[in-house]
């Protein structure tokens, strides 16, 4: 099943003659109907929000975190998010933070770098001392 929901951004790069582009769609899909009893999650169907700037941003095309964590709810607690155009990583980080697993596939190894360095600071900022037993 695949399904569509609308991303706008605050700005968008004007062009002469054609609509400014100010939002993008995402595309989301399941294997088989969701159950909406297991996984009771309401989202909308339009995100308003600005893309990351200054140091924060480090893709042209890199989602706010916030925003991610929203979207990947849709996935069941525990189940695994997929994203075939990582990027950045955001919603990889945004799918651990929000308890799923993640796979991410990015085709530049620039930024399939970026993404790594990411999700592994993400890992490690979730860490507690509770992960680890100490022994002597």
């Amino acid at each position: 099943m695949a399904r569509r929901a609308g991303l706008a951004q605050a700005a968008g790069q004007a062009q002469k003659g054609r609509f400014t582009q100010n939002c993008e769609f995402i595309i989301w899909g399941s294997k088989g109907a969701i159950d909406g009893s297991r996984n009771p999650v309401y989202l909308p169907g339009l995100y308003s929000t600005s893309q990351p700037s200054g140091k924060n941003r480090q893709h042209i095309t890199q989602k706010p975190v916030e925003v991610m964590r929203e979207l990947v709810k849709i996935c069941p607690e525990q189940g695994t998010v997929l994203d075939f155009t990582a990027g950045s990583g955001s919603t990889g980080v945004a799918a651990l933070l929000e308890g799923r697993s993640f796979i991410g596939v990015e085709k530049t190894r620039e930024y399939a770098e970026v993404a790594a360095d990411r999700l592994t600071e993400t890992v490690q900022q979730m860490l507690s001392q509770d992960d680890f037993v100490l022994s002597a």
